[in-house]
């Protein structure tokens, strides 16, 4: 659907046709929110950036990768073609007392903030690429004749984002809930929460040791 068509899909479930309570405008506000929501809860839009390796730089920032970059998912080193595996910190902290000191070419990444992750060993030289594959936020529906990034049979949830929020407006507590809910069950509210913690939980939680570099990870290579 396009965005003029959601937009009247959401105006004609709150008996708003004619944009009298809630206006063409914030209509369009209650898509984009939608979007952002369904994004953080599925993961379903994912992208992929390159950036190049710094001498001696261990940390980099989400927005170096890409203005719309949400969380990394997978990390891949170019040059030689090999895949970076996941850990977290505390895996860094048993593994090597020194480990911040540590350079070579690295073999794996870590998460330090909602905004920043961190390679190890950093990058002696540089000169290589990093390419980063990435959960993103969905671009914004500049046109009426825009459409969303999501799959059709994804677009009933964006119209049911902007019935509850026009709900929520009017105070219609018992409609709202309704719509909620099956706002809920169609991004799957009960299999996960946001996209950066979800991938976080499962991409950094202490898992079995692996045999080879001694650190837990739950990622599969």
């Amino acid at each position: 659907m396009t965005r003029s068509e959601l937009r009247a899909r959401i105006l004609d479930g709150l008996n708003d046709a004619d944009g009298i309570f809630v206006t063409a405008a914030q209509a369009d506000a209650m898509i984009t929110d939608a979007m952002e929501v369904m994004a953080e809860e599925s993961g379903a839009v994912k992208r992929t950036a390159h950036l190049a390796l710094q001498p001696g730089t261990m940390y980099y920032s989400l927005s170096a990768v890409a203005a719309d970059a949400m969380s990394p998912y997978r990390l891949w080193l170019v040059g030689e073609e090999r895949r970076l595996t996941a850990v977290s910190m505390r895996d860094l902290d048993r593994r090597h007392e020194t480990w911040p000191t540590v350079t070579n070419p690295p073999d794996y990444w870590f998460p330090v903030s909602w905004d920043l992750f961190g390679i190890w060993p950093a990058s002696s030289a540089g000169g290589d690429m990093l390419r980063v594959d990435y959960l993103a936020w969905p671009r914004t529906l500049l046109d009426d004749s825009d459409e969303p990034e999501f799959q059709l049979g994804d677009h009933d949830a964006i119209v049911d984002y902007g019935i509850y929020d026009g709900l929520a407006k009017r105070w219609d507590v018992a409609r709202m809930l309704e719509v909620w809910s099956r706002f809920g069950a169609r991004v799957g509210f009960s299999r996960a929460r946001t996209g950066a913690g979800r991938v976080q939980a499962r991409s950094f939680r202490v898992g079995q040791a692996d045999e080879d570099a001694g650190f837990s990870s739950g990622v599969t290579r």
